[in-house]
C-alpha cells in the first residue's frame, strides 16, 4: 500500500479488492480513493461513496436493476389493489351514492315509505319515487330496450346526486333524461324517444353512481309511471353501513321493520355495483400483489448480498478510511451510500415502468362509472410510497453488514484478507474431491461451503426465483382452463348466429337492395341438425329481461331439447330440467343474494326454481332454461358439437354455405379460432412479464453471488489453472457452484409454488364474484412438475454463465498476482 498526500486531498491506492475498467473478477486489482484531507464531513463519506459506485459498476447495476424490477411489480400491485376499489369510492363519496337501493310494492302509501327514513341507523334517504319497467323505442333503430325508469324531480337530492355528462336537467313533464345505457347516436338532446306509447324530448344524459336508474322522467308523468307493472324505488344511506353485503341488508331490514312482510321486493347494494364495476380489475390484483411481495424480499435479500460481498471484498478500503479519519458512523454511510444511489435511481425508473403496465388494465376505470374523470392510472400516492420505500427497505438491508464494517477495526481491516477462512467447510470439500466425481466438478459443489451465510443467502433468492416459475406456470394453465370453462369451446365447436325475425327490424340491406328476411332459427337447427359431422346441436333464444328487485338486465338463455352436453360447469346443484326450473351463473347468485333452491319470477308470471349454479365468464346476470320461458326473443343460436375428427373449419364453411351471410343475416362461427378475451389475454401478458422480471431478479442474484466467490477465489483459481485446469474445466468448476443450491431450491420450490397457487386462485375467483372449476385447481401434472423442479438449476446456471466466462478468460499470471 503506497499513500501520496497532495495539496488538500489524499489519493491512495490500496490492495487488490476490486477489478480495473475491464471490469472482470481476475482483472489486475487498481482501487483509487479521493478523501478530503483530515476531512470527517459530509464531502468525504460522498467522495468515498462516489468512488465506490464508480468502482462497483457491476454491483451497482444489480442494485439498480432488482430494485427497479421490485418497484415495478410493487407499484404495479399496490396499484391495481387501489384502483379495483378507489375510483369508485371517490365517486360515491362525491355523488352521496346510495348504500342500498330498494323497489318496494306499489300499494304501500307514501308517506309509509318516506317514514322508514327517519328511523334510527338511517343517515339519509330519498324518495319514494315511482318506478316502471318499460320498453323504449327509439334509441337503437326501431328495436326495443327495457328500461328502468324513475320519476325524479330533483337532480342533486341527499341521496344519489346525479351527474350530467350533456345537456340539462328535467324541468316537468314530456321530458326525459337518458343515461349512457340508454343512450346512442340518435339520442341528443332535443331528439324523441318512445316510451310505452309515450313520446318524450331527450333534454339530457346523466349518471347515477349506483345506477339507481336507465332513465328519469318528471313525478306526474303519470301516461309512463302508472300501469300493473309499477312499483316504488327508495335510497338509503346508514350511518353505519358495515363492510360487507349482509350487514348492509340487516341495516335495510331494521329501517323496513314498520312496513308489511313483501313490501320490499328488491334491494341492491352499493357494494354488489361496485365489485361488479372493478370485477377484472380485482380478479387480477391478487396474484399481481404474489409477485410483488415475491420481489421486494429478492431485493431485500439481493441486497444484503451485495453489501455483504462489498465489505468482505473491502476489508484493506475500509482500514484505510479509519486510518484517514473515518468515523464507524462514516464507514456505514460509506456502505449505505453505495446501494442507496442505484436504488434511487432503479426505484425512479421501477414506478414509471410500473404505471405503464398498469395503463392498460386502468383504461377503462373512469369511463366504467359513468363519471367524469381525470384519466385512469396509478394513484400519485402509491408512486410516491413506492418510489420512498424501495430505498428505504434497500438501506435497511444494508444496515446490518454495514454497521459490520463500521465495527472492524483499522489494524483488523488491513490485515485481513478478502478470501474466505480455510477452515469453513473444509471435511466436506475434501470429501468431494476424494469421491469419484470430476474434480472441476467436486471443487465447485464445495465452493458455496467456504461462505454459509452467502450460500444461505442464495439458495433463498434461488428458492424463491423457483417458487415464482413453479406458481406462474400453474397460474397460465388455470387461466387456461377458466377461459375455457367460461368460453366452452371444448363442447360447443361451432355457432351460428340468427337475426330473429322482426326482432330487430330492416336495419340490414341486401347486396342489391331491400331488407334483409332472416331464417326461422329453427330452421337453421334443423340444418345443422342434419349435416354430416354434427354430433350434437341445440337452438338457443336470447332475451333481455328484467326481474323484480334486481337493478341489472337479466340475460335469459332458452334453450330447444337436451342442452345438458353444451359445456356449462356446474358449480353447486344440478342442471335444469323441464320448464319449473332454471340454471344460473355464480356471478348471478353472488351479485342478487339469491341461492341454488330459491324460486324467481320471471316476466309473464312464470315462477322457476333454481336447479343449479353455472360458470359463467360474463359479468351479466344469466338465466338458463328452457325455450319456452322466452317470450320476446333478441336473437338466436344454434350449438353444434362435432365429432371426432371433423374439421371445424370445413363444417363452418359448408354450413354457412347454406345461409349466406349477405342476403341471410346468419354468421357461422368456428369458435375454435379466437376465443381469448382481451382480458385473459392482459392477465396472461401479465403473468408472463411478471415471470420474466422476478426470474431475471433471482438470475442476478445468483451472478452478484458468483462474482463475489470468483474475485475471492481468483488466486485458488490461478492455482489450479497452473497445475492444468482448462478454461473449460474452470467454466464448469464456477457453474457447478450453484447447480447445487439450485437443485436444493428446485425441490423445495415445487410444493411451496403449488401451495401459492392453491391459495391465490380461490381468491381471484372470490374477487371476480364467480365459483371456480375443481379442473382451475388441478393443472399441475407429475412431467411438468418434475421440470419445474429443475427450475432452480436453470436460474442458477443462468445467472453463473457470465462470471464462469470470466474466470475461464483469466490469464494465470493475472491471478496468481491477486489475493
Amino acid at each position: 500500500m503506497s499513500a501520496e498526500l497532495t495539496g488538500t486531498r489524499a489519493h491512495v491506492a490500496t490492495g487488490p479488492d476490486e477489478p480495473d475498467r475491464r471490469d472482470g473478477p481476475a482483472a489486475r486489482p487498481a482501487v483509487r480513493l479521493d478523501v478530503p484531507r483530515r476531512s470527517r464531513g459530509g464531502r468525504a463519506v460522498f467522495a468515498a461513496a462516489r468512488s465506490a459506485v464508480a468502482r462497483r459498476r457491476l454491483q451497482t447495476l444489480i442494485v439498480g436493476v432488482v430494485v427497479l424490477l421490485s418497484a415495478a411489480t410493487a407499484v404495479l400491485g399496490v396499484g391495481l389493489l387501489v384502483s379495483s376499489h378507489g375510483p369508485f369510492d371517490d365517486a360515491f363519496a362525491d355523488a352521496s351514492g346510495s348504500h342500498v337501493t330498494t323497489t318496494v310494492r306499489a300499494d304501500i302509501p307514501a308517506d309509509q315509505l318516506a317514514a322508514t327514513g327517519k328511523t334510527a341507523g338511517v343517515a339519509a334517504a330519498a324518495g319514494p319515487y315511482d318506478l316502471i319497467t318499460a320498453p323504449v323505442t327509439g334509441v337503437v333503430g326501431p328495436r326495443e330496450m327495457k328500461a328502468v325508469i324513475v320519476g325524479r324531480s330533483e337532480q342533486n337530492g341527499p341521496v344519489d346526486r346525479l351527474t350530467l355528462s350533456t345537456g340539462t336537467w328535467l324541468t316537468g313533464p314530456g321530458q326525459i333524461v337518458l343515461t349512457r345505457r340508454t343512450s346512442g347516436p340518435r339520442t341528443a338532446p332535443g331528439s324523441e324517444v318512445t316510451v310505452g306509447g309515450v313520446k318524450l324530448r331527450i333534454v339530457g344524459v346523466a349518471a347515477s353512481v349506483t345506477g339507481t336508474a336507465d332513465a328519469w322522467v318528471w313525478p306526474t308523468q303519470s301516461d309512463v309511471l302508472g300501469g300493473p307493472d309499477s312499483a316504488q324505488q327508495m335510497l338509503y344511506r346508514f350511518v353505519s353501513p358495515g363492510a360487507d353485503d349482509a350487514a348492509l341488508r340487516a341495516a335495510l331490514t331494521t329501517a323496513t321493520a314498520t312496513l308489511p312482510d313483501g313490501a320490499v321486493t328488491g334491494a341492491t347494494t352499493y357494494l354488489t355495483v361496485r365489485q361488479a364495476l372493478n370485477r377484472s380489475i380485482s380478479a387480477i390484483a391478487p396474484f399481481v400483489i404474489a409477485f410483488a411481495v415475491l420481489g421486494i424480499v429478492l431485493s431485500v435479500l439481493i441486497t444484503v448480498n451485495v453489501v455483504n460481498g462489498a465489505v468482505v471484498a473491502g476489508f484493506r478500503t475500509i482500514g484505510i478510511l479509519k486510518t484517514l479519519g473515518f468515523t464507524p458512523g462514516q464507514v456505514v454511510a460509506v456502505y449505505l451510500a453505495q446501494v442507496l444511489v442505484p436504488a434511487a435511481v432503479g426505484a425512479l425508473f421501477g414506478v414509471g415502468l410500473g404505471a405503464g403496465l398498469a395503463v392498460p388494465l386502468l383504461a377503462e376505470t373512469d369511463d366504467a362509472y359513468g363519471l367524469p374523470g381525470d384519466g385512469a392510472g396509478v394513484p400519485p400516492w402509491v408512486i410516491g410510497l413506492v418510489l420512498l420505500a424501495a430505498p428505504l427497505l434497500v438501506a435497511l438491508a444494508a444496515a446490518g453488514p454495514a454497521t459490520r464494517a463500521g465495527r472492524l477495526a483499522a489494524n483488523q481491516a488491513i490485515s485481513v484478507g478478502r478470501a474466505p477462512r480455510t477452515g469453513r467447510g473444509f471435511r466436506a470439500r475434501r470429501a468431494l474431491t476424494a469421491s469419484a466425481l470430476p474434480r472441476s466438478v467436486a471443487l465447485g459443489l464445495g465452493m458455496p461451503l467456504a461462505r454459509p451465510s452467502r450460500a444461505v443467502a442464495t439458495l433463498v433468492a434461488l428458492l424463491l426465483g423457483a417458487v415464482t416459475l413453479v406458481f406462474s406456470s400453474g397460474l397460465s394453465a388455470s387461466m387456461t382452463e377458466l377461459n375455457t370453462a367460461f368460453t366452452r369451446t371444448d363442447a360447443v365447436t361451432v355457432e351460428a348466429q340468427v337475426m330473429v325475425p322482426g326482432a330487430f327490424g330492416p336495419i340490414m340491406a341486401r347486396p342489391g337492395g331491400g331488407p334483409i328476411d332472416p331464417p326461422d332459427p329453427a330452421e337453421v337447427a334443423a340444418a345443422a341438425a342434419a349435416m354430416p359431422g354434427t354430433a350434437h346441436s341445440t337452438l338457443r333464444r336470447e332475451s333481455e329481461i328484467r326481474v323484480a328487485g334486481i337493478g341489472q338486465e337479466v340475460s335469459l338463455n332458452g334453450y330447444t331439447g337436451d342442452a345438458s352436453w353444451n359445456g356449462y360447469r356446474l358449480a353447486s346443484g344440478r342442471w335444469y330440467s323441464g320448464t319449473g326450473e332454471v340454471a344460473v351463473s355464480s356471478y348471478f347468485l353472488r351479485q342478487t343474494g339469491y341461492h341454488v333452491g330459491d324460486r324467481l319470477t320471471l316476466p309473464g308470471g312464470h315462477v322457476v326454481s333454481i336447479a343449479g349454479e353455472v360458470i359463467d365468464g360474463s359479468d351479466r346476470y344469466t338465466v338458463i332454461g328452457d325455450t319456452s320461458l322466452v317470450t320476446e326473443p333478441m336473437m338466436a343460436r344454434v350449438e353444434i358439437a362435432l365429432t371426432p375428427g371433423t374439421d371445424p373449419a370445413a363444417y363452418t364453411k359448408a354450413l354457412q354455405a347454406k345461409f349466406p351471410e349477405e342476403s341471410s343475416g346468419v354468421y357461422v362461427e368456428d369458435r375454435t379460432v379466437g376465443e381469448d378475451g382481451e382480458t385473459m389475454l392482459i392477465i396472461q401478458s401479465l403473468i408472463a412479464t411478471l415471470t420474466l422480471l422476478l426470474s431475471v431478479v433471482a438470475a442476478l442474484g445468483v451472478l452478484n453471488t458468483v462474482v463475489l466467490t470468483t474475485r475471492e477465489r481468483i488466486h485458488e483459481i490461478g492455482v489450479l489453472k497452473a497445475l492444468g485446469m482448462t478454461p473449460r474445466q474452470t467454466r464448469i468448476m464456477i457453474i457447478t457452484s450453484m447447480v447445487g443450491l439450485g437443485l436444493l431450491a428446485g425441490v423445495i420450490a415445487v410444493p411451496l409454488g403449488i401451495a401459492l397457487h392453491h391459495a391465490v386462485i380461490p381468491i381471484m375467483g372470490e374477487a371476480a364474484s364467480t365459483a371456480l372449476p375443481q379442473s382451475a385447481m388441478e393443472v399441475y401434472q407429475p412431467g411438468v412438475l418434475v421440470l419445474l423442479g429443475g427450475a432452480g438449476i436453470v436460474l442458477a446456471v443462468l445467472g453463473a454463465l457470465l462470471p464462469a466466462g470470466w474466470a475461464a478468460r483469466t490469464r494465470v499470471a493475472t491471478a496468481l498476482r491477486a489475493e
